[in-house]
Formats: C-alpha cells, structure tokens, sequence
C-alpha cells in the first residue's frame, strides 16, 4: 500500500510539475498577438496587455479570429492568466464587448486600466461596471505615476501623453489617455509604453529629472526609433533596458523596418521585432538573483 501511494504521488507530481516549470526562472517568453498585444509568461506568472480587439483601423494588424477565440476560451497557452492590463481605448487596441464577455467568463482575472478607458468601455458596454471588483484602475497625473501590487504582480503606471496626429492644424489625439506600464514578474522588470513618442519621454525626463527604474524588457513604440541609431542610443541612454521590443508597425511597413531592426542590431542586438501574430521568443533575462 505504502508503495502504491509513493508511485501515485510520484505520477501526480509528474503530472502536474510541467505545467509550472515551462519557463524558466530568468526566462521570459514573449508571445507576439498582434500590433501592442502580448502574451508574456514568467516561471510562475502570466500576463496579457493590449490583447483583445478587432480593429486596426485598416492600417494595423489585428489577431486572427482563431487566437482571439482561444484568448476568450483561456485554451493553452492563455490559460492561468494573473493579470489583463490595457494601456489605452483606441479600438486597435480594446475591443469594450470582448473585454467585457472576457472578464465576466473569468471571474478570477484582474483588469488594470485607467479611468478614461473604464468610461469608455463602461459607455460601450451597459452594466460593465457590475464587474467593478475585477478593476484596478491607475489614473497618473501628466508625467506622474501610481503604483499598485494586483494578484502578486507589482505594477506602476506612468501617465505619458499619447502620441500626437494632426488634421488641419487639430491634434485629434489631444483627450486620448495613455498609460505606460512598468511591471514584474517573477522579479523580470517589464515596461510598456503605449502609444508615446519621444516627446512624452521627454516631458516627463523635464518634470522628473531621469529615469530610475529598471527595465529588463522595454515594449517600445515604433516610432520612437524612427530616426534610427540617434533615437536608439537616446533610448539605451535614458530608459537603459536590457531588451527591446520594437511594437505596432504598420504591416504595409513591417518589411522596411525589419530591415531597419536589422541594422539597429549593429548598435544594440537585443532589439526584436515580430512580423506575425503567435510568433514567440523566449529571453533569457541575466542578473536576476537565485530563488
């Protein structure tokens, strides 16, 4: 009997270890969705951003409808999800009906947002605020931050301007609130920048004097490296992250600036850019004390 018991823990404990230990301790990986959405997935944790919309404005890319459904349905690798964060409401970017059918099928996940996209959502989708005890909702000043632990995962939100886009002399970005994100997991420093250019990081350097924290994942923009080795090393030199995620490029340009990655990777290697949706990368993330 004693026998039996230790061979039936030995299977159960087999059984179930592969499911927690998929990622390494130091390893990040990185599973690209589509345009600023991701999937990232530490050795205990995960965590989804920018991840359910349709939309793309007929300029950017939007998740085919198979992964979309797999997200909804919390099917591997989308499953034990820790936290959904979204960085702004632009429809290339939040869907306000599919979040909402998500976080009322997933009772368990967290949603951390800012008060302009709650409103947003809530005025797309009557009686979303009844899932009010799922929110966390970080509302920075310009150029300030909040800071909150949700569900084990440290998280501080930056209120950086959104990008600008002019139409006859009116910025039609003017009202739009983006948040920037810098998070943890599994002690893995991830930053998220939105939608911001380089005039948002520098505001908020003239107001805050530099950069003090740490990143060892910076999901930047594309075009805050539009000018290429100059704005790269004004990057590397103020937000000093260890990996670069380069987001949100246009598929009618994803050619042209591959080929501008490859030549960024001359100055700075660990500069990626995904194509295509479900493509992932796993980085290996040095510096990170033993468990």
């Amino acid at each position: 009997m004693r026998a039996f018991t230790v061979i039936l823990i030995y299977l159960i404990v087999g059984t179930i270890s592969p499911i927690y230990s998929q990622t390494a301790h130091n390893n990040l990986q990185i599973t690209s969705i589509a345009n600023e959405g991701f999937l990232l997935t530490s050795s205990s944790k995960k965590v989804l951003i920018d991840a359910l919309f349709t939309n793309g404005y007929g300029l950017f890319a939007a998740p085919p409808k198979n992964i979309t459904d797999e997200i909804m349905d919390a099917k591997a690798p989308f499953d034990r999800i820790n936290l959904y964060l979204l960085t702004h409401y632009h429809f290339d970017h939040c869907d306000p009906l599919l979040i909402k059918n998500y976080l009322t099928k997933h009772r368990n996940i967290p949603f951390v947002t800012n008060k302009p996209a709650i409103v947003f959502i809530d005025g797309s989708c009557f009686g979303f605020m009844l899932l009010k005890k799922q929110f966390t909702v970080l509302t920075p000043e310009a150029n300030q931050s909040v800071s909150n632990t949700i569900n084990n995962v440290p998280v501080k939100a930056f209120g950086f301007k959104h990008l600008s886009f002019y139409i006859d002399s009116i910025n039609v970005e003017e009202n739009m609130f983006n948040s920037s994100y810098l998070f943890e997991m599994d002690g893995i420093k991830i930053f998220h920048s939105g939608d911001i250019k380089k005039d948002a990081l520098q505001d908020y350097l003239a107001k805050n004097n530099k950069w003090t924290d740490t990143i060892d994942v910076a999901f930047l923009y594309y075009e805050l490296f539009e000018s290429g080795v100059p704005d790269l090393e004004y990057i590397l030199n103020t937000l000093h992250p260890k990996h670069i995620i380069v987001m949100h490029v246009p598929p009618s340009l994803i050619n042209e600036w591959a080929v501008k990655i490859d030549k960024l990777k001359e100055t700075f290697p660990d500069i990626i850019l995904f194509k295509n949706p479900m493509e992932s990368q796993t980085l290996n993330i040095a510096g990170l004390p033993d468990k």
